[in-house]
């Protein structure tokens, strides 16, 4: 058995002495800092502007909430694939409910906005059942981890709670401010969706109308046959079919219209 020298008790005080001495000073709080907070917790998608005022994301939420993830590329990519898919069905919706954007056209043209409203509410709600606010949670389920996941629902609840509650003068349950405020987003989507898909179209109506002046039952019958060409495409019409829609609108005119109608296609083709 080894032995060791028995320390007085003021050579123990000297020797905690000494190791204070060697050892640095604690750090001393910055008084401009912030607490510290733990990192996962610092990510988030509530942002308030100078006044206070919660700002809202743009696009989806759930695709901001990946942004903030720590994925590997190809779970971020099979991620973004989910929300470029989003935006495509809301293209094609449109397509296979042309019949519903007309009528909302339609009803937005006579200034009645509530009946375009409830016309959109009904064709989300089939689209949509339940009309759930954040859709693409169910598919990136099956892509991102169990603890992704988790940290994705923490980084919406957190954003959904911060937007209802800053929405809570408009009166409304809390449910009812939840739904609003998710048909706004289905309502953006549709835009968007509109401006890539079908915007063309109408672009293209217009300037066959100014270019011919059709009588109205010549202008609703064009509309009609270019409803008829989208459905039957699918935005995906090629230049046979495009010649072939072309024909049937010049069909429809009568001659002095033909003429304005053959002139504006030259303008087109060879401008200048």
């Amino acid at each position: 058995m080894i032995s060791h020298p028995r320390r007085s008790p003021a050579s123990a005080a000297v020797l905690v002495l000494a190791s204070l001495l060697a050892a640095p000073a604690p750090a001393q709080p910055d008084p401009l800092r912030g607490p510290d907070v733990n990192q996962r917790e610092s990510k988030t998608l509530v942002h308030r502007g100078m006044t206070r005022e919660f700002t809202p994301v743009e696009g989806r939420p759930e695709a901001a909430a990946l942004e903030l993830l720590d994925l590997d590329a190809d779970t971020a990519a099979r991620a973004r694939a989910v929300v470029d898919a989003r935006a495509t069905d809301i293209a094609m919706l449109l397509v296979d409910e042309i019949d519903s954007v007309r009528e909302i056209t339609d009803q937005m043209t006579a200034g009645d906005t509530g009946a375009a409203r409830q016309t959109l509410l009904k064709l989300w709600e089939r689209y949509e059942p339940g009309r759930p606010r954040s859709p693409l949670l169910v598919e990136l389920g099956e892509i991102l981890s169990p603890e992704q996941m988790v940290e994705t629902r923490r980084l919406l609840d957190e954003y959904w709670d911060a937007w209802i509650e800053s929405e809570g003068a408009a009166g409304g349950t809390r449910r009812e401010v939840e739904r609003r405020l998710a048909f706004a987003l289905f309502q953006q989507e549709v835009r968007e969706a509109y401006d890539i898909s079908l915007r063309r179209y109408k672009q293209a109506l217009d300037a066959i109308y100014d270019a011919t002046d059709p009588t109205p039952e010549q202008r609703e019958a064009i509309r009609n046959l270019v409803i008829q060409h989208i459905k039957d495409t699918r935005l995906q019409a090629d230049p046979e079919q495009r010649r072939a829609a072309m024909r049937r609108i010049y069909d429809l005119l009568d001659q002095q219209r033909r003429a304005k109608l053959f002139d504006y296609m030259l303008r087109v083709a060879l401008p200048g």
